[in-house]
């Protein structure tokens, strides 16, 4: 595993791999730079040879804003700038005049408006800078706006991406949040490893939410997670998940029951002790995955994990539904049962079935509150504020004040999902 700099970011993604291609949508004013200052604190293999690929701003302001990659490191500034979106003025060019510089660290691209030349130039560079190189790509909003096609962007990143992916380097590729289409997205998300996006809140804080661990077990799903900068460090706010679920306390007498360590356990699943160590304080929420294998080991049933109190209490205290009546819905190609009757108080289970291919527009079920959603058979497709998210067989989602838009059955010829209102 490779440290993101960032103790809480290694927890809920389980670190870097070589090879991660992690991709961060940006909104405006938000100061992504942070992130990657972070990494650069942290001592790793990468830190010593890193590309710099600029589209947004002038090597002034990326030799001030990063002077610890460009004074201690052996990194190179890509400029695409000067001649891209700076046309070549005489106030951007001052900087390779001056004498200051070194050339072979601060490269200036003639024709950086030429796809082609470029996409030569950038091949060059892969071939020289493989393993153990950490690519900067900032960014592809600006490389859209300079070449003025979208399409152009996302078929360098298809392209580029698999390449670093094979080539064992580390790539941050910065993106405007709200700057691209949704087939732009999508295609994006289908390709690279990791996908952040990070956004101010209504809050003092800022938010980080997880939208792909590709080859991972995701902890947290795309749950915000709060964060500050205090003197140019990030601090993450401590979350807990819903009194529900109290799944932490669970695991936690579990494994104190049975005489295993949180190491031990974290071998069993295949995670690290401080990821247990995070799911027993319910600082994060397990994946049905990772349900699934804690009720094998501790030879429980999952509705011990997420029936609430009742649930966990056995004999003292049950409910068995094998009756499910079917919900009425205002969709034809939507078929929702309800798995309790009379229905908890607090939580509300139902198991809902889409079928064909036709997207079904609006809430599945009318409901303000909290809710958790898990794919038991096949692919949805679903749109959150705006964002396409995917979830397969196994994966799960918890929305605690964002609402689905739009779902689509991916699969032939249904998928099933276990609908969970609070």
């Amino acid at each position: 595993m490779i440290s993101t700099g960032l103790t809480y970011l290694d927890t809920l993604t389980g670190g870097l791999k070589p090879g991660d291609n992690v991709v961060w949508q940006v909104s405006d004013g938000v100061p992504v730079e942070h992130f990657i200052r972070s990494f650069f604190n942290k001592a790793t293999e990468f830190n010593d040879n890193i590309i710099y690929v600029s589209f947004n701003f002038s090597p002034h302001t990326i030799a001030r804003r990063y002077d610890y990659l460009f004074q201690g490191t052996n990194a190179i500034l890509i400029d695409a700038f000067t001649h891209g979106k700076g046309n070549g003025d005489p106030v951007f060019l001052e900087f390779y005049r001056s004498g200051d510089h070194d050339p072979d660290r601060y490269r200036c691209v003639e024709n950086p408006k030429s796809i082609s030349s470029f996409v030569s130039m950038m091949n060059d560079i892969e071939m020289r800078n493989r393993e153990r190189t950490f690519y900067i790509f900032d960014s592809l909003t600006g490389m859209n706006e300079l070449w003025k096609d979208e399409r152009a962007a996302l078929d360098f990143f298809t392209f580029t991406c698999p390449k670093l992916y094979d080539l064992n380097t580390l790539a941050y590729w910065l993106l405007g949040r709200e700057a691209h289409t949704r087939e732009f997205i999508a295609g994006i998300m289908q390709v690279t490893q990791i996908v952040f996006s990070i956004s101010s809140s209504d809050m003092d804080y800022y938010e980080l939410k997880v939208h792909k661990l590709d080859g991972r077990t995701p902890l947290f799903g795309v749950q915000p997670n709060y964060f500050k900068i205090i003197n140019q460090e990030i601090h993450f706010e401590e979350k807990k998940t819903p009194e529900i679920f109290r799944i932490g306390e669970k695991v936690r007498n579990l494994r104190k029951e049975s005489r295993i360590t949180q190491a031990e356990l974290a071998g069993s699943l295949g995670m690290t002790p401080g990821a247990v160590s995070q799911i027993e304080n319910d600082i994060i929420m397990p994946s049905l995955s990772t349900l699934v294998q804690l009720a094998s080991i501790f030879n429980k049933s999952l509705d011990y994990f997420i029936g609430g109190p009742e649930a966990a209490r056995g004999s003292k205290g049950h409910v068995v539904s094998r009756n499910n009546p079917r919900v009425s819905s205002p969709h034809r190609n939507v078929e929702i049962h309800r798995m309790m009757e009379p229905d908890d108080p607090v939580m509300k289970p139902f198991m809902v079935t889409i079928t064909g291919d036709r997207a079904v527009d609006g809430p599945v079920i009318f409901h303000k509150g909290k809710e958790f959603i898990a794919v038991l058979k096949g692919s949805i497709k679903i749109t959150i504020d705006g964002e396409v998210q995917v979830l397969d067989q196994g994966e799960s989602l918890l929305l605690t004040n964002s609402i689905i838009s739009r779902w689509q059955n991916m699969s032939d010829p249904e998928c099933k999902f276990l609908y969970i209102l609070y």
